[in-house]
């Protein structure tokens, strides 16, 4: 028998509204991190998936034999099994899965119904990230392997201790990122899916500045956006997680 952890394990609730929603974990974390917002989306008759992304939930090695088109290949795949259980599809991530959810809107225009992006980061903020490209021009990528986490950027202490992800992260995976949040930017003008945008203001991860270029630059008639005040970067699982749940289930809610 496979050894099961239900905070790593993908999430399914079977629905009675007809209407899917497909949930995307950030890089490094697993399905757990979307439990409450799956549960509020389920309690109001959604369909919920939240698939295990490629890589994730193993070991920091196996991470870095993907890259974002496993990710995206693991999200596509979850999409594809959803949308043969429910017509109407909605999709929302966290941080990369909110990438993940876009790049979802851009390729399946007629059966997103909306997309919610949480603490969507089209640039990394931290103080190697401008290193990177760099790095990754030189042999310095050879032996600068992997690098460690700072700290779990979520405010609430308790939610921080009880956070499983992966703790070193592959560099290889995060220059995939940096070319996903390029494609990303660059098709931001092709999307006319509704989209609800959550950010904290004291995110340290994924600059602040990334939700409002984001609604600056869709082709969406309907935009709306959300700035929370209590949570740092996770905002699934911080203090605002019960106020993250409910905006994506509200704003859901209207296209049914």
């Amino acid at each position: 028998m496979p050894h099961h952890n239900p905070q790593i394990d993908p999430i399914f609730r079977q629905g009675t509204n007809g209407a899917g929603v497909l949930l995307l974990h950030g890089f490094t974390g697993t399905p757990d991190s979307m439990r409450p917002v799956a549960n509020r989306l389920a309690q109001a008759g959604f369909t919920v998936s939240a698939p295990l992304l490629a890589g994730h939930g193993t070991t920091p090695e196996n991470l870095a034999r993907t890259d974002w088109n496993a990710w995206f290949h693991s999200a596509q795949k979850a999409y594809m099994a959803l949308h043969q259980k429910c017509s109407k599809i909605f999709v929302a991530g966290l941080s990369m899965g909110a990438l993940l959810a876009l790049k979802l809107a851009i390729d399946y225009p007629q059966s997103t119904m909306a997309v919610g992006c949480l603490a969507t980061p089209l640039y990394l903020k931290s103080k190697i990230s401008h290193l990177l490209p760099i790095i990754r021009r030189t042999p310095l990528c050879h032996w600068w392997k992997y690098q460690p986490k700072f700290s779990v950027d979520i405010k609430d202490a308790s939610a921080k201790e009880n956070f499983w992800n992966i703790n070193l992260m592959p560099l290889s995976c995060i220059y995939s990122m940096l070319d996903l949040q390029k494609l990303i930017r660059d098709s931001l003008p092709k999307i006319q899916t509704p989209i609800l945008l959550v950010h904290s203001r004291h995110d340290s991860t994924s600059a602040y500045e990334s939700m409002n270029e984001v609604a600056a630059k869709v082709s969406s008639t309907i935009t709306e956006t959300v700035t929370l005040e209590n949570s740092y970067h996770i905002v699934t699982l911080d203090f605002d997680k019960e106020l993250v749940a409910q905006k994506v289930t509200e704003f859901f809610g209207r296209f049914l």
